[in-house]
């Protein structure tokens, strides 16, 4: 947590031996909207689990994941009313050193809930799986998965 102005200033240096250097940053962070402006792919991860991953556009613009779609619907947006309500996640994310059996989001997943809660997001953890333009989700029941 930098102030603005400090921030804007490293992250123009980063971006600068980028271009310059041609070399690849791993950038750590919790706020989507920057990941957007300066990132060529994003990676989601839930309980140190890539969950989805894809470019800045994808995971922004057509989430496939629930947690990522939670995530990217209290992005602030400028525009009043622009964007459909807030996704608000029931429950306590679990303790990183008791991952939960099967896939490790269920206890939070609103979609573990409208399905009427499958045995298979309890026992199996869904693989990374993903289509030809390189956007992936690790979900039995994502929006646009089977």
């Amino acid at each position: 947590m930098l102030d603005v102005s400090l921030r804007a200033g490293v992250l123009r240096v980063m971006m600068d031996l980028r271009e310059s250097q041609g070399i690849s940053i791993l950038f750590v962070t919790h706020d989507l909207s920057l990941a957007w402006v300066i990132a060529d792919r994003v990676a989601v991860v839930y309980l140190g689990r890539i969950v989805e991953v894809g470019t800045p556009d994808e995971i922004i613009k057509s989430p496939l994941h629930p947690y990522t779609r939670a995530l990217v619907s209290v992005i602030p947006v400028p525009e009043a009313g622009h964007r459909d309500g807030r996704i608000l996640l029931s429950g306590e994310a679990p303790d990183a050193a008791h991952v939960p059996e099967g896939c490790r989001f269920h206890p939070r997943c609103p979609l573990y809930r409208e399905l009427g809660e499958p045995a298979r997001c309890r026992t199996a953890d869904p693989a990374l799986t993903g289509q030809a333009t390189g956007h992936a989700v690790a979900c039995h029941f994502a929006k646009g998965q089977s």
